[in-house]
This record gives C-alpha cells, structure tokens and sequence, in this order.
C-alpha cells in the first residue's frame, strides 16, 4: 500500500516537472510571438502603410492594436512567469530524481511502512516548498491538454525506465 503511494507521489513529481516545462516553453513562445509582432509593425507598418495606401485602415488598425499590446504587455502575467518556472522546473527535476533513488529502498521492502510513509510526505512538503518558493502567491493555471501531455511523458519516461 504505502509503496503504491510512494510510486505515485514519484509520478506525480516528474510530471508536474514536466508540466513546468511545458508551460515554461509556451511563456517563451508567446513571449517571442508578441515580441515579433511588435518589432514588426514598429519598424515595417509605417513603411508599408506609405506603400499600400489602399490599405491604410489595416495599417493603422494594426499600429494601434500593436499600441495597445505594448500598453498592456508588462502587465501580461505569463511574462512573469518564465524564470520562476525555469527554475521551478530544475528543482523539481532534482527531486524527481531523489525520489527515485530512494524507489529501490522502497520497492525492495527495506524500509518499514511508516519509513515509506515519512518518505512520501517528506516529497510533498520538498515539492510544496519548490512551488512556494519559486511562486510565492502567483497562480501557475493548469491547462488540462498540457497536463495530459505532462502526464503521459511522464508515464512514457517511467515505462521507458522501470517498464511500467
């Protein structure tokens, strides 16, 4: 029972670091994507608005809206997101790896049921502290298709690994 519970909680570990990393590249990207947009109608609309004057209304509506990101951009908060989630994800990927070298005590039955136990508790406090830590009261949102995707790497990473 309580190796079952270990087994889960190690699980569990290496896919929210999974989830943490998912969810650092997404930051990134649209990070980069905004970046772009903004780079690209700063120096390129006025130029191809003086050449297209059929389509000035696109051309200004897009400067404006590239105003308005620009208004709103520091105040987008996947942008504070990336470095606490960058090391978040080390961190956790540190201790998803402790946890596993600790399964070989536990599956093997070396340790008594209250060890496993004390064990398993003591990853969820190390995992709480890591996202306390790193977050403080920012909220990471779950994203249900990037959990799934978190979840199932971590399950290829453990079938690939101990064949289950």
């Amino acid at each position: 029972m309580y190796q079952g519970q270990y087994w889960t909680e190690m699980v569990e570990i290496r896919a929210q670091q999974n989830y943490l990393v998912l969810y650092q590249l997404s930051s990134e990207r649209w990070e980069l994507g905004i970046k772009i947009f903004l780079a690209l109608m700063s120096s390129g609309a006025i130029g191809a608005w003086a050449i297209w004057r059929e389509y000035s209304a696109l051309w200004a509506g897009l400067i404006a809206l590239s105003q308005v990101i620009s208004a709103v951009y520091v105040f987008l908060p996947f942008k504070a997101r990336i470095k606490p989630l960058s090391a978040a994800a080390l961190e956790m990927g540190a201790l998803a790896d402790k946890a596993e070298r600790n399964w070989f005590e536990v599956s093997e039955g070396l340790l008594t049921d209250k060890q496993v136990s004390d064990a398993k508790h003591g990853l969820k406090e190390q995992k709480r502290k890591i996202i306390n830590d790193k977050f403080g009261s920012m909220v990471i949102p779950v994203k249900k298709g990037r959990m799934n995707e978190a979840s199932l790497q971590a399950a290829d990473y453990f079938t690939a690994h101990y064949g289950v």
